[in-house]
């Protein structure tokens, strides 16, 4: 739930509500704002007791909202109980049809018969939703990488490992933390503010020309915090600086920096969904792949989705994409919502590489050469992307191939274990002794056959 405050939360008059991606774009463009009211975007049941009571409830419904018909549900049947005044503006589409929509038009007219809501009726033609035209100074900038996805996908620890590895590379990389909890900074040691990337930048791009060492360096931002295009122009400034300074440029970012500033992921040559099979982070990255198709990204083919599996998960990645890209009607077919031409990369986060990033966290010790090979090899797979090089997914390779080769390692590997060599020094020992005592035994009876002649 997306929340933002107008005015004081003590002296509310009225709260607004909407219910997903397409509503909360009617209210920016349409009705922007209520006076003094609290806006919640409201995307998936659970938490609806975090809304503020107040003495009237503005609610904006549009059918092509995801769960719609269990948020209207459960957020009439609460407000109801309220006793309050509840006005609702729907967003209908006739050309939409569906048993979820028609049990919602059924209910919401219903209530308005009883006079217990208030509906507005407001139609639109079935469109699909024009891409917004991208500012004139928003350009792409070089070496910038956009990573984004739900809370606790493990796109913080990805992009550490993704760092060192350029890091070991012998690259200079910028990491920016634009999420409000600034995780990036328990993983490195070298923190600055962004917003003081002018006066610093001098000179640390004088101390890296001059020492040459490859270095990550963590920025931190309060990317929710900008209010108008000036501030965003200081920001599309500072990133501009910072790769003129770096080698690669990577940004973490939350949902709500796609929610509230979709736009600026045009400055990236790549953006990189995260999520994992949680029906929760699946459901945000859908709203996120919505809102950058929004702003014209997605169609530019640059986006690719990371699904970081957990081992003993089940969960195949085409189901989860199919949840992430596609909506299911009631005949069963298959509905794309977002036109997606995209890189997929399945990373296994197993138990070897969270003590990695624990140990990273904990004593600096080395990430990338201490997770599993699987992992390491994923993010290889991702920096060869970003570089525009070629890579080899397992499925590509020739499947006879790769057993030889893998047989092949395997053994040398255990030829190689110190016990196996001891072992093998004492079968060579055993050897000569019996080749020895073979030729001691065959002279002594070639002796014996000599004396009786």
């Amino acid at each position: 739930m997306d929340v933002n405050t107008i005015g004081q939360k003590d002296c509310l008059e009225s709260c607004v509500i909407t219910t997903g991606v397409s509503s909360l774009n009617y209210y920016n463009e349409q009705l922007h704002s209520f006076g003094n009211s609290l806006v919640y975007n409201y995307m998936g049941v659970g938490s609806i007791e975090n809304i503020a009571k107040v003495p009237h409830y503005k609610i904006i419904i549009d059918f092509s909202d995801n769960n719609i018909k269990e948020i209207i549900f459960e957020l009439l049947n609460y407000l109801l109980s309220l006793n309050v005044e509840i006005d609702i503006k729907l967003i209908y589409n006739e050309n939409l049809s569906s048993k979820n929509i028609d049990d919602s038009m059924t209910l919401l007219n219903r209530l308005e018969k009883h006079n217990l809501i208030d509906l507005e009726i407001i139609y639109r033609s079935s469109e699909l939703p024009k891409e917004k035209e991208c500012s004139s100074w928003l350009q792409k900038i070089k070496n910038t990488f956009f990573f984004t996805g739900a809370g606790n996908t493990g796109k913080t620890s990805l992009i550490s490992a993704l760092g060192e590895f350029c890091k070991d590379k012998g690259h200079a990389v910028a990491l920016i933390d634009l999420s409000d909890n600034n995780k990036l900074i328990n993983y490195f040691s070298n923190i600055y503010p962004l917003e003081n990337i002018n006066l610093q930048g001098n000179a640390l791009k004088e101390k890296m020309k001059r020492t040459k060492e490859a270095v990550v360096d963590v920025y931190t931002y309060r990317f929710t915090s900008i209010k108008n295009i000036s501030e965003e122009k200081d920001f599309y400034q500072y990133i501009k600086r910072i790769s003129d300074m770096y080698d690669y440029v990577l940004l973490n970012a939350d949902c709500n920096t796609v929610y509230d500033q979709s736009e600026i992921f045009n400055i990236a040559e790549k953006v990189f969904v995260v999520h994992d099979f949680m029906p929760t982070k699946i459901n945000s990255s859908k709203q996120i792949l919505l809102r950058l198709e929004e702003a014209g990204i997605n169609s530019k083919g640059n986006i690719s989705l990371v699904y970081n599996k957990i081992i003993k998960c089940y969960f195949d990645i085409n189901f989860i994409e199919e949840k992430i890209i596609f909506d299911r009607t009631d005949n069963k077919s298959l509905v794309p919502i977002v036109d997606l031409d995209c890189h997929t990369f399945e990373i296994p986060y197993s138990r070897k590489t969270m003590k990695a990033m624990i140990n990273h966290i904990s004593h600096k010790a080395s990430i990338i050469n201490h997770v599993s090979f699987s992992y390491r090899r994923n993010i290889e797979s991702i920096y060869k992307y970003i570089n525009n090089q070629p890579y080899v997914e397992i499925d590509d390779v020739d499947v006879l191939e790769y057993g030889i080769n893998y047989c092949k390692v395997t053994l040398s590997n255990i030829l190689q274990h110190s016990y196996i060599q001891t072992f093998k020094e004492e079968i060579y020992k055993c050897k000569a002794y019996v080749k020895n005592r073979k030729r001691v035994a065959s002279y002594l009876i070639h002796s014996r056959i000599l004396e009786k002649h």
